[in-house]
Parts: C-alpha cells; sequence; structure tokens
C-alpha cells in the first residue's frame, strides 16, 4: 500500500467516524463520506468494500488504541502505575477525537445488527482485557486483592469516559481552568492509583 492509498484510507475513516458522531450510523453514506473525504464514492468502495467495511475498519483501527487490546503492547507492562498511566492518555486522547463517533456506535448497535454485529462485543472485550492485566498485577502483589478486577477495570473507563464527556458538554469555555492533557490525565490517575494499589505500598 502506498502512502498516498493509506492516506486516502485514514480520510475516509475519519470522514466516517465524524458523520456517525453527527448522524449516527443509519444517517451516514458512502457517498456523504466521499464527499466529506474528498474522493470518489467508487474509491470508498474499492478500498472498503461497503458501509459494513468501513465500520469494520474503524473497528480495528480504535482497538490500537483501546486499554484492554493495547495493554499487551506497553513496552514494560510490569511498571503497573505507568501502564495504567499510558493506557489512560491512550484512552482519553483517542475519546476526545472518537468520543461521539463511538457512542453513538454503542447505541446503535442495541437496535442495528450490522453495527452490532462489527462492534457488539467490542466493549467487553476491550473491559475483560484491562480485567485480565488488572488481575495479573494483583497477582503480582502491585493492586488491592479485595477489590474485583472487573470493577477496577470499569472504574478505570468512568474516568476516562466521564473525563472525555465532560469536556465534550463544557467544550472550550473551561474558564481560567487550563491545564495541559497529561497533567489531567497524570491528576486523575493519582486518585485511581491511590484507589486500587496495593495496601502494602501504604
Amino acid at each position: 500500500m502506498t502512502a498516498t492509498e493509506r492516506e486516502t484510507g485514514e480520510a475516509i475513516l475519519v470522514a466516517a467516524a465524524e458523520l456517525i458522531g453527527e448522524r449516527g450510523y443509519r444517517g451516514m453514506t458512502t457517498r456523504v463520506i466521499a464527499e466529506r473525504a474528498g474522493v470518489n464514492e467508487v474509491t470508498v468502495f474499492r478500498r472498503f468494500g461497503s458501509k459494513q467495511g468501513i465500520l469494520r475498519a474503524l473497528g480495528e483501527s480504535w482497538a490500537a488504541s483501546m486499554a484492554g487490546f493495547a495493554v499487551s503492547a506497553i513496552p514494560d507492562p510490569s511498571d503497573t502505575r505507568g501502564t495504567l498511566e499510558a493506557l489512560a492518555t491512550m484512552e482519553v486522547r483517542q475519546a476526545l477525537q472518537f468520543g461521539a463517533a463511538a457512542l453513538r456506535l454503542a447505541i446503535d448497535a442495541r437496535s442495528i445488527p450490522e453495527v452490532a454485529e462489527v462492534m457488539g462485543g467490542g466493549t467487553s472485550r476491550n473491559l475483560d482485557g484491562l480485567a485480565d492485566y488488572l488481575t495479573a498485577r494483583q497477582g503480582a502483589g502491585d493492586l488491592r486483592a479485595d477489590l474485583d478486577p472487573h470493577v477496577m477495570a470499569e472504574a478505570f473507563f468512568t474516568m476516562t469516559s466521564t473525563f472525555v464527556m465532560a469536556r465534550e458538554i463544557v467544550g472550550g469555555d473551561l474558564g481560567s481552568y487550563d491545564v495541559p492533557l497529561e497533567e489531567v490525565v497524570r491528576q486523575m490517575m493519582v486518585l485511581y492509583w491511590d484507589g486500587v494499589r496495593s495496601r502494602e505500598d501504604m
């Protein structure tokens, strides 16, 4: 695949994500995706085959930055706090870019079989993947043994998702509150880490 073909594919996926966020899956058409991406509709079909093919490619591209899928690619997963902070940063960055589309797809998956087939199990697999990592770190003694790893994983995703939803609602109107994203995530991780780390470390 050439660099131009890669850029074209990325432009199509970004356009599709924007349209899903604005209109939902039903309101997204290949014609409008092509217009927004600045390509011919035939190019969309050649590259992805169908509207569902675009959806599948979106899911695959997002998985690389979802904590439960990405944890295996972290260079030093034995650094539990560092790993969780890296995953939180990754989740927040992706959600700020594609959160509206991901939320619409989660809702659409309940009523549109085509969406459910492609995206339906992604959320639970993401949760399970992170819970598996947290279970391993409990076994290593880094995390509290009295907490269920799935509850810890849900708390992690609640922290990152709520931050993104709050930013979406507030928009650019944060008043005098102007803390860089990396610092916000670091401070959120301080709060999370204080709750989940092994009591022996306290």
